[in-house]
């Protein structure tokens, strides 16, 4: 049975002849700011008027009186419908193309604290390998005049680093013409943006200070990768090795392999290593970290490293299968 409505229903019912295409809670900030003697809040307001526009759901709508000002409800408010914008970096994957079949990793060169010998070796071994695809993998320069750490100011100015830089990306360009060559940005180029955001902010963003622009890219077609981007050859992945926190370990392979939980191959640690393992439906997973091109005792070590030269081919198959080949330089020879 209808109910005869209160004095506050006959206020709201009269708003609601004058408003009958009023949002509720307009209505009702209206209502109050007009009859506040009648409601203790918008809220209050806000209850009735739902109850009279049948909003609060079949059990009171069969009890309005009047039900010329009914509603039909067309949308729960919710409001996580506006969840503010989020600034978070999603990660990045780069898939080489099917035609990268035949792939070289060389990292840590560090320009110009580069190894002559061994850069010679490893440059040498990959004409004979004739890689359809070159990564990068990181910390080809040292960019130590922009570190953090006390510096030496008798050590090799930017200047000549970055001509250094210059000569060895068109270097790879000349020997190796019809190869994709990738860049990818490692914890020593990040010095870079780093010194930027301390020392000088208003050049931050502005091209002309970025490594492409710097070391010649878009003329020696070489493509940049982002810093933390994960690279794809097939099903394996290839990362400089900064991208987690936490040393080499005993075995740098194996401890990349407990982070990353998957088939990668990295540089940053400087040494030779390899684990393999096999999951429990089968399937081999293999993790390696390769030597470096650079000088084996650095100034910042202030001691002897474990520290190897190296460098690796990736076959990939078809099917993403891949063989990898980590090679170790040793005595002028690659083992």
């Amino acid at each position: 049975m209808a109910s005869k409505p209160t004095k506050r229903g006959e206020i709201v019912m009269s708003y609601l002849s004058k408003h009958k295409t009023t949002p509720v809670l307009t209505l009702a900030k209206l209502i109050f700011s007009e009859k506040s003697d009648y409601f203790k809040s918008v809220e209050d307001v806000r209850d009735v008027i739902r109850y009279h526009t049948g909003l609060k759901g079949n059990k009171d709508k069969k009890n309005i009186s009047n039900k010329e000002f009914i509603r039909e409800k067309t949308y729960n408010y919710n409001p996580f419908d506006n969840i503010p914008k989020s600034y978070k970096e999603d990660s990045i994957v780069l898939t080489l193309p099917k035609s990268s079949r035949k792939v070289a990793v060389l990292s840590d060169i560090h320009f110009p604290y580069h190894d002559e010998v061994a850069l010679k070796i490893a440059i040498d071994y990959l004409v004979e390998y004739k890689p359809d695809t070159i990564i990068l993998n990181g910390d080809i320069l040292d960019f130590y005049g922009l570190s953090a750490f006390d510096k030496d100011p008798s050590k090799p100015k930017m200047r000549e680093e970055l001509e250094q830089g210059r000569w060895f990306i068109s270097a790879m360009r000349q020997t190796f013409p019809n190869a994709l060559i990738y860049y990818k940005i490692g914890n020593h180029e990040m010095r870079l943006e780093r010194w930027l955001k301390l020392k000088a902010p208003e050049w931050l963003g502005n091209e002309e200070f970025e490594i492409p622009i710097l070391l010649k890219f878009g003329e020696n077609r070489i493509h940049l990768v982002e810093k933390f981007t994960t690279i794809k050859a097939g099903n394996l992945n290839i990362i400089h090795g900064h991208e987690y926190k936490g040393g080499g370990t005993v075995n740098p392979a194996r401890n990349m392999y407990l982070k990353t939980k998957a088939s990668v191959i990295c540089g940053h640690f400087h040494r030779k290593s390899e684990f393999l393992t096999t999951d429990i439906d089968g399937v081999v997973h293999g993790s390696w970290s390769t030597g470096c091109l650079c000088e084996l005792n650095a100034e910042y070590m202030n001691t002897h490293t474990d520290w190897v030269h190296g460098f690796a081919t990736v076959d990939v198959n078809q099917d993403g299968t891949f063989s990898v080949s980590n090679k170790l330089i040793s005595n002028g020879k690659v083992l």
